[in-house]
């Protein structure tokens, strides 16, 4: 970990002679290979009055202060001190950088051993390459007939770089990535305030609520160490992006792409011209499993913390969403606002028992945000993994030349499950009124859009159920929008039969005349 902290630090080297050399300010990108296995740093390179200063991520987000940074002619040099090591234990970088490719090779000396680093402007993956994950149709078509189940029982086959997939492949265009564009081209400035850092102006420039506010102490996530009681993680949300921010940390950012399911960002809390915001797949070794449908996704999580915040995994988690018990919610979380006789895990430390410990917080963590992150999580990966199953099956009909009648047939599972979700056909029923203790709910049911009665999906109910209107505001999405053809109709169909099946009359009419007037593909 420390080398890969060190190769990080490499890639900024990456600089051109002195005459035509690009500046080496911003982001560069590195490998090290200090015993075979090649270590991914990424590297933030600034410019100071006097000469330069730096910083080198690690795979895990942590982020070192590079020293002496040095450049002669084309060749750069510069050192680190890692973690937790004696001040002596230095390790120096230098590189020459290659004015006729984008790649630079160099070499770090640790502990009086030289290896080699290369180090570009180019992004790094560790995901496979198209050549490394080709499968022929037949025996993809083979291997996904074999499966049967709920989604998140049924894997997704193909890697996520297939070519009807392309994740990781092409171009990013989620919030974030738009963002990155947009900072590049100097249309938006991100401005870095107080002991907040860049927070509040990230959550304006994303357009999300502050009001959105939830605060967990349950060390799951890659920054735990620093996450505990008294230093929640704090999280925010919208209908296409969550933020989470860790006092003396830096910030994350998970955005939906409406093709290719979630994207992974940090954002470092260090003050500059042009903030060092880079993607990061080292985030999917958690958010690609079975537990996020097998698409790159959301997890939400309760669990059995300790006094810290360590989850006590012998006790085991639960997956969260609209169907989850509430008697199994939250654990880990600070929850604030009125709930009533509602049981849950929140605002708890356990023992070994698995017996609850009051814990108090002074942060807010507001109910109805809460209730509605739990849904929507879960809704957003259902998107992703209906529009890759469906994008994946026009390629095989294409590739084989007939549509396969297995692969249909889960199709139609796909959409039954679908929408069942979306409909909040399963919802765990509230046991009684909710309260927020912020202005979330208001905000949020003003954002439309409305019909001529004044109706939203937005629209909360909060004593009986989530929402007044049966129909998750989801369905007006960007992702929902780029579902394939093929799904959207399936789900429409799917929504008129549960809607007459399943429905009162009054909950029937009122959610199709809002999608009619609201929808503009939703049939008459």
């Amino acid at each position: 970990m420390r080398v890969v902290l060190v190769t990080a630090l490499v890639a900024f080297l990456a600089v051109s002679s002195i005459a035509q050399r690009p500046t080496i300010e911003g982001a560069w990108y590195g490998t090290i290979r200090p015993g075979g296995a090649p270590l991914q740093i990424a590297l933030n390179f600034q410019k100071q009055s006097g000469g330069w200063s730096g910083v080198l991520i690690l795979e895990n987000g942590l982020p070192i202060p590079l020293n002496d940074v040095a450049a002669v002619g084309n060749t750069i040099s510069f050192t680190i001190n890692p973690p937790g090591q004696p001040s002596q234990a230095e390790v120096i970088f230098k590189v020459v950088l290659n004015e006729k490719s984008s790649e630079s090779s160099g070499e770090f000396t640790q502990d009086g051993r030289k290896s080699a680093f290369t180090l570009s402007r180019t992004r790094l993956s560790n995901l496979p390459r198209p050549d490394e994950s080709a499968i022929d149709a037949n025996q993809l078509l083979e291997m996904m007939e074999s499966l049967s189940g709920p989604l998140n029982d049924r894997p997704f086959v193909p890697p996520v770089i297939h070519p009807a997939i392309g994740y990781g492949m092409r171009p990013a265009h989620d919030p974030v990535a738009n963002l990155i564009g947009d900072i590049e081209g100097n249309k938006v400035e991100l401005k870095f305030a107080g002991e907040n850092g860049y927070l509040r102006s990230l959550l304006e420039a994303l357009k999300i609520p502050v009001e959105s506010q939830m605060a967990l102490f349950s060390q799951t996530s890659v920054q735990g160490a620093r996450i505990g009681p008294s230093n929640p993680r704090k999280l925010y949300f919208n209908d296409s992006v969550a933020v989470g921010s860790v006092g003396g940390g830096f910030i994350e950012l998970a955005a939906q792409d409406p093709e290719q399911g979630i994207n992974f960002y940090i954002l470092l809390q260090q003050a500059a011209d042009k903030p060092f915001l880079i993607r990061r797949d080292e985030c999917l070794g958690c958010h690609l499993s079975r537990n996020s449908l097998d698409v790159p996704g959301m997890l939400v999580r309760s669990v059995y913390p300790e006094s810290h915040g360590a989850p006590m995994n012998q006790l085991g988690s639960h997956l969260l969403d609209h169907r989850t018990p509430f008697e199994k919610r939250w654990g880990g979380w600070f929850v604030t606002g009125g709930a009533g006789a509602m049981k849950h895990l929140g605002n708890a430390a356990f023992t070994d028992a698995g017996e609850p410990q009051p814990i108090a917080g002074r942060y807010d963590s507001d109910i109805v945000a809460l209730l509605v992150f739990d849904h929507q999580m879960h809704m957003m990966n259902l998107i992703t993994r209906v529009g890759w199953d469906f994008r994946m099956a026009s390629w095989l009909e294409k590739a084989i030349a007939k549509r396969n009648e297995t692969i249909d047939r889960q199709l139609g599972d796909d959409v039954k499950e679908f929408v069942d979700y979306l409909l909040f056909v399963d919802e765990a029923p509230l046991p009684n009124k909710i309260q927020g203790t912020s202005s979330f709910a208001e905000k949020f049911a003003t954002l439309g859009p409305t019909d001529s009665k004044g109706r939203s999906l937005r629209q909360f109910d909060l004593e009986h159920r989530l929402m007044r209107y049966l129909c998750s505001y989801m369905i007006y999405s960007p992702a929902f929008d780029a579902l394939p053809p093929e799904a959207t109709k399936r789900i429409y169909a799917r929504i008129f039969e549960v809607l007459s099946n399943r429905f009162s009359s009054a909950d029937r009419q009122a959610v199709i005349e809002i999608l009619r007037e609201t929808k503009k593909d939703f049939p008459l």
